[in-house]
């Protein structure tokens, strides 16, 4: 608080010009409250602020114009009292309520003798900054500044979590609880089972029936089997064409590898599917209008609705 006190010394004598104009309420109204004209308002806590504002001690300190404002500030910081001592913020109510609401006056002690205090004040006796020496009859109470900076050092003390440790000493060290073991609390893996492959050198791997026929299939050699040989693949089917059957330049063949014959116990074909003996028209008996197909027979479509006829291949 010594160098608040000699920033304020340095004003003693200032009063306001003409009008009321200070430079106090002018740089309280261009940094601190934009709401209002201050220059010519009533400047004695303006005085206080203005210096607290220069040193950067606002936090502690505050910056008010109205001085009820900054009593109450000082009760909600916990830092209010009736003991006058150095370095105290000093509120008058020159009625003598002693209630907050009556407050009108501030000012700072600088030194207490008995029942007197020395203060600074600002606007005081026509408007000028002047040292006062007064009794305590008329002070409501006092804010101490100083105790709000001890309670700020020492939160920001306690939020210093992180130490450097380049600069870590033998009484600067933090014991710090390793707390519970991690690792103990992670079940144990379980063992993987075992699959063909790993089972031995002994079996090869059996591929799936449908890897089997595919790669069959496809004109590969399909994986071997247990006893060592190799798997038979499937004779390759013949390529299916996609083009429509009507509309097929020149016939499709297929050649029969056996004898089909039709038996009377398979279901009886209808006569065809849309025409009038269709789905529910009458049955034909089987065989009646087909033969059992011999040898050689080529079956021959005609490329209209699928229908086929059967035609001898020359020897």
């Amino acid at each position: 608080m010594q160098k608040f006190v000699e920033l304020l010394e340095s004003q003693l004598g200032y009063s306001e010009k003409s009008g009321g104009y200070t430079k106090f309420g002018d740089w309280y109204g261009r940094t601190v409250e934009f709401d209002a004209d201050y220059t010519a308002a009533p400047w004695c806590d303006m005085y206080l602020s203005w210096a607290a504002g220069k040193l950067g001690y606002e936090e502690w300190i505050g910056q008010f114009a109205y001085t009820v404002y900054h009593a109450r500030w000082f009760q909600q910081q916990d830092a209010w009292g009736a003991t006058p001592k150095p370095g105290a913020i000093v509120f008058f109510d020159w009625s003598g309520s002693k209630k907050i609401d009556g407050i009108d006056h501030v000012g700072i002690v600088t030194r207490v003798e008995g029942n007197r205090i020395h203060t600074i004040e600002g606007n005081i006796d026509g408007g000028v900054a002047k040292r006062k020496e007064r009794d305590t009859g008329k002070v409501v109470g006092y804010g101490y500044p100083e105790k709000i900076k001890a309670r700020l050092d020492r939160e920001a003390t306690e939020k210093q979590l992180i130490l450097d440790p380049a600069t870590a000493c033998g009484g600067n060290l933090v014991a710090v609880d390793p707390g519970p073991n991690l690792l103990a609390l992670v079940p144990a893996p379980i063992p993987a089972r075992k699959t063909p492959a790993s089972a031995g050198p002994g079996k090869a791997r059996q591929a799936p029936k449908h890897a089997a026929g595919t790669a069959a299939g496809n004109g590969r050699e399909a994986p071997s089997g247990d006893d060592g040989g190799a798997t038979p693949a499937r004779s390759a089917r013949p390529a299916r064409s996609t083009m429509p059957a009507h509309s097929a330049v020149s016939p499709r063949t297929a050649t029969v590898p056996a004898p089909i014959s039709v038996s009377a116990a398979r279901p009886v074909a209808r006569n065809g599917r849309n025409g009038r003996n269709g789905r529910n028209g009458p049955a034909v008996p089987a065989g009646s209008r087909s033969s059992p197909v011999e040898p050689g027979d080529v079956l021959v479509h005609s490329g209209y609705r699928g229908r086929r006829r059967r035609e001898k291949v020359p020897a």
